[in-house]
């Protein structure tokens, strides 16, 4: 099972869809929110899209619930949870969901950690990355407990630095 994920695209449109084409084998796509875009706009059709704190009006979900395997998956921005100074409210949020997977945006850093046996992955930003020069993005791909985190560029090539992998 595979899930795109991305965040944080900050008005970007073409790029979202650039991004999906390339990676048509996914079972899911997830925009994270601050998408800054419309919910009929053609580039977010093949993702399950939250609002982040840069979207306004009615057009997303706080949060998306999607299965993805056997595993709960928790999509959301990250704003109301803090994200910028520690996960422990996402980690709380995330155990009141029943969600082994959570995926977040909002601080623009790209990293995947686990804590609390759950895995958290912050795709960066496709738009205006921190802590690192790269514009990114992540693919999850799961293989029964078996998980593989990677992170691209925008270009398509591999972040062999920001590559995580590990059993949930």
């Amino acid at each position: 099972m595979k899930a795109l994920i991305v965040s944080d695209s900050h008005g970007l449109d073409q790029e979202l869809l650039t991004i999906f084409d390339r990676h048509q084998d996914v079972d899911l796509a997830f925009h994270c929110g601050d998408s800054q875009l419309t919910g009929d706009s053609e580039s977010l059709y093949p993702y399950r899209v939250v609002k982040g704190n840069c979207d306004y009006g009615n057009d997303f979900s706080d949060e998306v619930i999607e299965d993805l395997g056997s595993y709960r998956v928790l999509c959301l921005h990250g704003h109301r949870q803090d994200v910028k100074y520690s996960l422990d409210q996402l980690v709380h949020h995330a155990d009141q969901k029943d969600a082994a997977i959570v995926l977040y945006g909002h601080s623009h850093v790209a990293k995947a950690e686990q804590r609390d046996g759950k895995l958290f992955i912050n795709p960066g930003s496709i738009r205006m990355p921190r802590h690192r020069p790269e514009k990114t993005y992540a693919l999850l791909t799961l293989d029964g407990s078996d998980f593989i985190v990677d992170f691209y560029d925008t270009t398509g090539e591999r972040i062999n630095a920001l590559h995580f992998d590990g059993t949930l």
